[in-house]
């Protein structure tokens, strides 16, 4: 498609997702949930909730674009992958399953869907199906997890040990899992005509604060991830986009966590492109263009990610801030608060009060620079 003929509309817009259209000249619209980062050269800028009704999405939609049709639309984030599948239909953009949305969307969706492609995972149980805590826990042992349906990082997920811990809810919101004591990784792919294009490990060293990309895993375990991921996007249909699949690292293999159509969180996209040398964001455009992209064959560093929140209270001291900021590994370093500054509790693991991404040349040499981060900077909190 000739490149005068693009119009995107953005849904849930990431910042650097906003700036790798701008840089092609690309013509784009955006539906936000709330006003973040100034977007003043969006042909349409919309600030609305992201509606989990069809019904309600199509009738928005209607009404707030009425008359532009876009070639495409892109979501940016978790709750705009439904919505985004909807809006294709109505705005006469490149077409993706709505299916397909709804169950990258929904984990029990998700799960109760890939069990059918013997896809291996941890036993599972709507919410709503349990006639009792004493049946649950019967079920799915101690300690039991439950988690919001339509949510990501951790975002409303409780570890329950006690039958009376568990006042069952009847709304429909939630999945129960059986709980995996096991290290986790992740794997992002871009994904174009039903192909996989490019992949990328990270491994969690520390869920929620610390991602190393690469992985460096040994090559048995990187060949079994891939199969995994593959036969999920398979067995899911889809066609085009970046997803990012977690998965858990059992002694008796690996265990299916969920798969997600969008960018990965954690700072994982700032790695890649550190690691790989490539802006992993124009590729992602690419990729939902349904255009080439010329991938980088093998990585070129070793980056760390450490996502910061040190808990809830107040900051009394930060420690090591100079010392970071003159390492030769460092790449970035951000910090969103000071001494005296108060801390709430994290809800997810898109909360945080800054980060450090660092890069080394080999995979010993990230985690030596981790050791000496881990015992050099520190955030004091009371």
């Amino acid at each position: 498609m000739n490149l005068d003929c693009y119009r995107v509309l953005v849904i849930g817009p990431r910042r650097p997702l906003i700036e790798a259209l701008r840089a092609r000249d690309i013509p784009f619209a955006v539906w936000q949930e709330k006003a973040g980062f100034a977007i003043a050269d969006a042909e349409h800028l919309v600030t609305a909730p992201l509606w989990n009704t069809t019904s309600r999405l199509k009738q928005f939609i209607s009404e707030s674009f009425p008359s532009t049709r876009y070639t495409h639309v892109i979501a940016g984030s978790e709750a705009a992958v439904y919505p985004a599948a909807v809006a294709r239909r109505l705005l006469g953009a490149r077409l993706s399953p709505a299916s397909t949305a709804l169950r990258c969307r929904d984990k029990l969706a998700m799960k109760e869907y890939l069990s059918g492609y013997n896809i291996p995972m941890t036993a599972f149980m709507a919410e709503t199906y349990a006639r009792s805590p004493a049946e649950a826990f019967a079920r799915l042992g101690t300690p039991l997890v439950r988690k919001r349906r339509k949510s990501s990082g951790g975002r409303g997920l409780e570890l329950l040990h006690r039958e009376q811990d568990l006042m069952l809810r009847r709304d429909g919101r939630n999945i129960l899992e059986r709980y995996v004591s096991a290290p986790e990784a992740s794997i992002e792919s871009f994904v174009n005509e039903g192909q996989i294009h490019f992949i990328n490990t990270t491994r969690y060293l520390e869920k929620g604060h610390v991602n190393f990309v690469p992985s460096a895993f040994d090559e048995a375990l990187l060949v079994s991830m891939q199969a995994l991921n593959r036969r999920v996007i398979e067995a899911l249909k889809i066609s085009w986009g970046i997803t990012h699949l977690e998965v858990y690292l059992c002694d008796s293999g690996l265990l299916f966590g969920e798969i997600a159509q969008r960018p990965p969180g954690g700072y994982i996209m700032n790695a890649m492109q550190q690691a790989y040398a490539f802006n992993p964001w124009a590729a992602m455009v690419a990729m939902e263009l349904g255009e080439h992209f010329d991938f980088p064959d093998s990585f070129a560093a070793y980056c760390c990610v450490e996502i910061f929140h040190p808990g809830a209270g107040q900051v009394v001291a930060i420690r090591g801030v100079d010392l970071v900021r003159q390492h030769a590994a460092t790449r970035e370093f951000r910090l969103k608060i000071r001494p005296g500054d108060s801390i709430s509790r994290r809800e997810s693991a898109g909360q945080d009060t800054g980060h450090l991404l660092y890069s080394c040349d080999s995979a010993a040499a990230r985690f030596e620079v981790y050791r000496y981060f881990q015992k050099h900077f520190s955030i004091e909190v009371r």
